[in-house]
């Protein structure tokens, strides 16, 4: 396991991509929730997040909205904005359902890889930008691309209803794949979206089943995300 990651105070950085200015916010937020400079249950102050980005409040107060309708942060009474939780309870319930929706996305591609195997090219073209990510040691660009690769998977299927129930979870995945890639080696994160990749190609359904059980519950559940925040969180704090 890796030793835990030194809390970065200058990760937000100001903003300059081409998308709407709450698109950025909203990016560089979660961005900083999955690189641990935001831990979970971190209070998310508007005007301070505004500072540090280098713009006013009203986008990211915007951001915040956008946010907490996905579960990214939860308005507490008299505690204010702060940032989801990754408990265990937390994280069993999106599991639970993130693994249905992946094993029908899993059977529905594996169904048509059979039909058409190019189907899989955007998984593996995807599948290479996370290894090149991962020999980097760009623990965020890995998560990222994660996420990338599980909506792909689910597209694939052509299923807009699945990729539609999925996408609202898009956010939350970012920041948990990036609070495992901070304790975990990153290598063998690229290396088990190629044993799903081959899956599809010509393994069973039953088989396809366990690989993607085990990557989702068994391979999460494996890691104390509570004990490594709080390690964090006492790293930050004796800086």
């Amino acid at each position: 396991m890796a030793s835990p990651i030194p809390l970065q105070s200058d990760a937000l950085e100001p903003l300059n991509e081409r998308k709407t200015l709450v698109e950025q916010v909203v990016d560089r937020i979660v961005e900083a929730a999955a690189s641990g400079t935001f831990l979970p249950g971190d209070r998310v102050v508007e005007a301070e997040v505004a500072r540090r980005l280098q713009v006013s409040r009203v986008p990211v107060r915007e951001a915040l909205r956008l946010l907490e309708s996905q579960g990214i942060v939860e308005n507490m009474p008299y505690r204010g904005m702060r940032l989801m939780d990754v408990s265990v309870v937390r994280l069993e319930k999106v599991l639970k359902v993130r693994l249905v929706l992946e094993q029908l996305a899993a059977e529905e591609a594996r169904v048509a890889a059979q039909k058409n195997p190019s189907i899989l090219a955007p998984l593996v073209r995807t599948r290479d930008l996370m290894v090149d990510a991962a020999r980097r040691g760009d623990r965020y660009e890995l998560a990222r691309l994660d996420t990338v690769f599980h909506r792909q998977l689910c597209g694939l299927t052509g299923n807009e209803v699945l990729l539609r129930t999925w996408e609202p979870l898009s956010l939350q995945l970012t920041i948990i794949f990036g609070l495992s890639a901070m304790q975990k080696d990153l290598v063998p994160i690229a290396d088990e979206h190629t044993d799903i990749i081959d899956a599809l190609r010509g393994k069973p359904a039953r088989a396809v089943a366990t690989l993607m059980r085990e990557h989702i519950v068994d391979y999460t559940r494996a890691l104390d995300h509570e004990g490594f925040i709080e390690r964090l969180r006492l790293s930050g704090k004796a800086s």
